[in-house]
């Protein structure tokens, strides 16, 4: 059962289900780390419960594109917002993201990525094929889960 925490609001608790086009409409493009953050966000909140305020998120990364682009994903997927003030990007040399919620924390580690050269014939294209089949893959093929309390 899903638990009504603002019954009387028409906007709150709206589901979270963006297809490629929003994410990529969003973002300005469709990548593979926006589509890895996003399908992040989801999970977490299927973890964790779908109170976006209860929720926060920290992305580990160098904090520069592409990796960076995880945080749009997560902010799609999980509600988690520069707004609300839930979500941080935190310099790292490793890619991850912790969501906790209620004393609960789990992190998740993007599996490696496909490395397309830089010299691809229509390279752009060949970045959004991939990032679209990604977006269809189990979670299990995306990223390892780690419970850490």
């Amino acid at each position: 059962m899903i638990m009504k925490w603002h019954e009387h609001c028409h906007y709150m608790e709206l589901p979270r289900e963006y297809p490629v086009t929003e994410l990529a409409r969003f973002h300005g493009h469709l990548g593979p780390f926006i589509v890895i953050g996003y399908r992040m966000g989801r999970y977490a909140l299927q973890k964790l419960g779908d109170n976006p305020f209860a929720m926060k998120a920290s992305i580990y990364c160098s904090g520069t594109t592409p990796q960076s682009c995880l945080a749009d994903g997560v902010q799609l997927g999980s509600g988690c917002t520069l707004g609300k003030g839930n979500i941080e990007i935190v310099k790292s040399d490793v890619v991850y993201t912790e969501f906790s919620s209620d004393g609960v924390k789990i992190r998740l580690k993007p599996l490696a990525l496909k490395q397309l050269p830089q010299d691809t014939p229509d390279y752009e294209l060949e970045i959004e094929k991939y990032a679209a089949d990604l977006y269809s893959l189990p979670d299990d093929q995306l990223f390892s889960v780690e419970v850490l309390s």
